[in-house]
């Protein structure tokens, strides 16, 4: 479909390609990297995203759903898929039909998956916090790890997903947890043992015992401090109309905006909450011009910003600017760094920008 209005996430996938390569080779000796893509790429969106990465070297998927797996794996048939949720156990045969790795978490999801001829199966291991509330004692995790050992799957490894990355004493202990639950184990038996993400691989060293790790906000550079890895994403749009208020006049449904001064100006963008792009950005800064100023009013379909005399019609406005600016959004919304990003819905349209286009055939 034809693409009119003037609002667009622009995705670098030469930038996405080569920060995966830079992180692989930064980063050597696993066996398999993963690529987290769950939320559909952290709403970059597109197959062409996740061929970006595999370009750059990453050699395995992770998503949360199983329709993204089952989309994910029409798409790249070969490649080794892994399900974070755990599913229903009428679920999972569509698991063994698509060869797509579950994950299990309880004894009860054990005993379901156990019982299912050639499903391919990871264990979340529970460090202290884990969102599945898995055992964190070693004769719980070790009933689930025998469960799955003794039936009819197959049991391919065991992953840990860190909740506290940037504390060491958490991570520590958390890591700790792991090794006393997998005591007596001998994990090189298994295919993947994976306790490393975008958050705890910059941060501490590698264990001997671990084989894979999983790449998310680092290949986006969200949440990363890195100065060798680039932006990936800006969203754009321009401005639609100007308005000059008198004091006492304003804008927006309940008032949402009074103006105070004579010849207040106001920038009227073509983005708003019917966009998934929040309420809860009224008072953040965009940029226009590379100056700031702040937005005052977001409805469906319009968002509006108090700007200067320097603004005009056409201008752009970079609503998320990079991916450093996300760092100053979230603490805005005192939100995730990656939401404002995922809550985009369809109507803003995905501009795929990939300068090794012509160097990739």
């Amino acid at each position: 479909m034809e693409h009119y209005r003037e609002t667009k996430a622009l995705i670098r996938l030469g930038a996405i390609r080569r920060n995966t390569r830079k992180i692989i080779a930064q980063y050597p000796g696993y066996r398999y990297y993963t690529a987290v893509v769950k939320a559909d790429c952290y709403g970059y969106r597109g197959n062409q995203v996740v061929q970006a990465m595999i370009d750059g070297g990453v050699n395995s998927l992770a998503a949360s759903l199983l329709e993204e797996g089952l989309s994910l794996r029409q798409a790249f048939p070969q490649i080794l898929i892994l399900l974070f949720t755990p599913l229903p156990p009428e679920h999972l045969s569509v698991c063994v039909e698509n060869n797509l790795w579950v994950t299990v978490a309880t004894k009860e999801q054990a005993a379901a998956a156990a019982s299912v001829p050639n499903l391919k199966v990871m264990i979340r291991a529970n460090g202290g916090w884990d969102i599945f509330g898995g055992p964190r004692d070693t004769a719980g995790f070790q009933e689930i790890y025998h469960i799955l050992q003794g039936g009819s799957c197959s049991l391919k490894g065991i992953y840990l997903h860190s909740y506290n990355a940037e504390c060491p004493e958490d991570t520590q202990k958390e890591y700790e947890t792991f090794e006393a639950m997998t005591e007596g184990l001998d994990l090189s038996q298994l295919d993947m043992v994976s306790i490393s993400n975008s958050l705890t691989l910059p941060r501490y060293p590698k264990k001997p015992y671990a084989n894979a790790c999983r790449l998310g906000n680092i290949l986006y550079k969200i949440e990363s401090q890195d100065q060798q890895l680039e932006d990936t994403f800006c969203l754009q749009s321009r401005v639609h109309t100007m308005i000059k208020l008198n004091p006492g006049c304003g804008v927006a449904y309940s008032r949402a905006f009074t103006a105070e001064k004579p010849d207040t100006r106001l920038a009227a963008i073509p983005i708003g909450f019917g966009d998934g792009f929040s309420k809860t950005n009224i008072g953040r800064d965009v940029f226009i011009h590379g100056k700031s100023f702040p937005i005052v009013a977001v409805t469906m379909d319009i968002t509006h910003i108090l700007v200067d005399d320097t603004v005009m019609v056409g201008d752009t406005v970079d609503l998320i600017r990079d991916n450093a600016h996300l760092d100053e959004i979230a603490a805005h919304i005192h939100g995730a760094t990656e939401e404002a990003i995922c809550a985009l819905n369809k109507r803003v349209y995905r501009e795929y920008i990939d300068d090794e286009a012509e160097e990739m055939g």
